[in-house]
């Protein structure tokens, strides 16, 4: 039985002797090795760690609005026990690479320009990374409490 174009998997090494599922790039060896040893770009990781700090907020929110939203507490006391939790979160140290990540990862990411010369990311205008604050974490929080009810009572009969 042959293979068919396109078949990859069940007919062994390519024409070029490799196992690697066909692209449409090349990678050298020399760029292989360069990518292990230097890891993951800056702009990945910086970004990770916006992502992971906005994470952490989002869940303690979450959580503590709905403890609060299953005890009967009303929506305004709700609002100010986030609030005062978010008070306490550390927005400096994440706005401070969300600086850094708006700064540098057109460059760092080799973005392409338009005509205006706004970077572009996926085809539209990159738009910079807003800073963090207690009124953001916390509307974004009660915006994910508020679904998760409306789902569960769409769900219910």
């Amino acid at each position: 039985m042959t293979a068919r174009s396109g078949d990859r998997g069940h007919e062994g090494p390519s024409a070029d002797g490799s196992i690697d599922p066909p692209r449409n790039f090349r990678i050298t060896t020399e760029e292989r090795v360069r990518a292990l040893a230097i890891g993951a770009p800056a702009y990945a990781m910086r970004k990770k760690r916006i992502e992971d700090a906005e994470g952490a907020w989002h869940r303690t929110l979450v959580g503590l609005a709905t403890t609060l939203r299953d005890e009967g507490r009303p929506e305004l006391e709700v609002a100010a026990a986030l609030r005062a939790r978010a008070g306490r979160f550390d927005f400096a140290r994440v706005n401070d690479l969300v600086v850094k990540h708006n700064r540098y990862y057109p460059m760092e990411a080799n973005l392409p320009m338009d005509r205006e010369g706004n970077y572009l990311l996926f085809g539209t205008v990159f738009l910079p990374e807003l800073p963090f604050d207690v009124e953001r974490v916390v509307r974004r929080a009660l915006a994910a409490v508020r679904e998760r009810e409306s789902e569960r009572d769409d769900a219910s009969p």
